[in-house]
């Protein structure tokens, strides 16, 4: 099968599984790219392999997607909005078995053997990184969330999009941020941590029910997305992305 019939068949069975945009990226060209050229190279991933990204929007209605809830008794815990993640790449998963080509979820953080998503995203054609270091999705804004599935055969890349939401944009975004991590000159990932760290220590404690043990809940700081003035429009999201071959 042709590879760009195969991509677009890829893409559109993301979206049957529960994202709300997709694209591909070759592993080659993110691999290459200097983000990635400063950590260890992430194991089992070949240059002739594609990753898939996804993304799943995050109204901000529903603040809960994000809420990091770990349980007592548990190492790690998660959000529901990655919980979603996670099933769009599992039913990948086993879509792609069926389809005899290997694949694996590919995790979320780096030094676990994931990829840098918001690269990925970028060259996978889902939109851009803004002023405010968040990836920008030309239809949902700052307000979405990304992950990757590796496919182990090549895929035709998606095509990156020409995108500048921030080029006449008054920026709030710089001057919301508790620790200033955010200013014309970049983005300092140290003050933005120290949020972070005081967010845990604040985390809500969530009691037991019959179903659920005592969790701690934490409200991660979402400022500098939430005082985004780009707020993405529904025509750019209908059009995104839109298959070349209509191969089911």
């Amino acid at each position: 099968m042709d590879t760009a019939v195969q991509r677009d068949r890829v893409i559109r069975k993301a979206k049957d599984f529960g994202a709300d945009d997709a694209g591909v990226c070759l592993a080659s060209d993110l691999l290459g790219g200097p983000t990635h050229r400063m950590f260890p190279l992430p194991e089992g991933i070949e240059d002739h392999h594609s990753i898939l990204v996804f993304a799943l929007s995050h109204p901000p209605d529903e603040p809960e997607l994000d809420y990091y809830v770990i349980r007592d008794g548990a190492q790690f815990g998660n959000t529901e909005g990655n919980r979603k993640l996670m099933d769009v790449s599992n039913g990948m998963g086993r879509w792609l078995s069926d389809e005899g080509i290997v694949s694996r979820d590919l995790h979320y953080y780096v030094e676990k053997g994931g990829v840098f998503l918001k690269g990925a995203a970028v060259l996978a054609g889902l939109g851009t990184i803004g002023m405010n270091n968040l990836f920008i999705h030309p239809g949902y804004g700052p307000r979405i969330r990304l992950r990757a599935h590796l496919v182990e055969t090549s895929l035709s890349p998606s095509v990156p999009m020409v995108f500048d939401p921030c080029m006449e944009c008054n920026r709030p975004c710089l001057d919301v941020c508790p620790e200033e991590a955010l200013t014309e000159t970049g983005y300092t990932w140290d003050r933005c941590h120290v949020c972070m760290v005081r967010n845990f220590t604040e985390s809500v404690i969530l009691p037991a029910d019959e179903d659920k043990p005592t969790a701690r809940e934490t409200h991660c700081c979402r400022m500098c997305e939430l005082s985004c003035s780009y707020i993405g429009s529904s025509e750019s999201n209908d059009l995104h992305h839109r298959p070349s071959s209509s191969s089911g």
